[in-house]
């Protein structure tokens, strides 16, 4: 006996976003500015040894403990707030997130402006 009057099964429907482009870009730029926010944190304070030849009554500005403490300590705060803005890009969908990845480069670029300008490289 069949029961013409049995509730039937709803179709099963994938509701899965496909991947697209700019998720891969999102995901590709959110992986690379860790690496340049490392590089810059690594690397760009290493500028203070422009001080080395500093001698009594130098005039240049990398020669004054101020400036030597700003490149010293800026790429390295800027390469933590760029990775920062590259995990929330990362991982929101909004311009929230795209306005994060566009951040980033802009500050660690920025960054390392300031800091070969202050050190006279």
């Amino acid at each position: 006996m069949i029961n013409d009057q049995a509730p039937s099964v709803p179709p099963v429907r994938d509701e899965a976003r496909p991947v697209t482009g700019s998720d891969v870009g999102r995901i590709v730029a959110g992986l690379l500015l860790p690496a340049f926010a490392g590089v810059t944190g690594l690397f760009a304070p290493l500028l203070v040894m422009a001080s080395d030849s500093c001698s009594e009554g130098d005039a240049r500005m990398i020669c004054s403990a101020g400036t030597q403490q700003i490149v010293g300590t800026l790429p390295v705060a800027a390469a933590f707030v760029a990775a920062v803005l590259a995990v929330v890009g990362m991982g929101s969908r909004s311009a929230v997130g795209i306005g994060c990845l566009l951040a980033a480069p802009c500050l660690l670029v920025l960054a390392w402006v300031v800091s070969l300008a202050l050190s006279g490289a």
